[in-house]
């Protein structure tokens, strides 16, 4: 038996070929496209609306400038800020809707319990 040294670990050479081949296998198989639920675009049009509902709280009722509301999502959701900038742009229909419903903390904290809303 052949022996390899990984750092403090001595493992025998067939189980690290035996794990290379399973990790092959398991990485190879076909993935049933129908059950996965992270196809291109399949979480986008959430995230685009929590990213515009997040923009109206911080500019319309917190009050900040809108290179800040851009600075503090860019952490939120660890986009860029040119990439948040056009997001906000495609949901102009969400932000007039926010707006005319004169949506307050308290329906975006139902929406979103999980953000910090105050």
């Amino acid at each position: 038996m052949v022996l390899f040294c990984i750092g403090i670990f001595t493992v025998p050479i067939y189980s690290m070929a035996l794990g290379q081949q399973l990790i092959s296998a398991i990485l190879s198989e076909d993935v049933n496209k129908k059950a996965v639920k992270h196809l291109k675009g399949g979480y986008t049009v959430d995230r685009n609306y929590k990213i515009a509902c997040r923009f109206y709280y911080h500019f319309t009722l917190v009050g900040l400038k809108y290179e800040r509301c851009l600075e503090i999502l860019n952490v939120e959701f660890n986009l860029s800020e040119l990439r948040i900038a056009q997001l906000i742009m495609l949901e102009r229909d969400s932000l007039s809707q926010l707006k005319k419903a004169n949506t307050d903390r308290k329906v975006l904290q139902k929406k979103f319990p999980y953000f910090n809303w105050y």
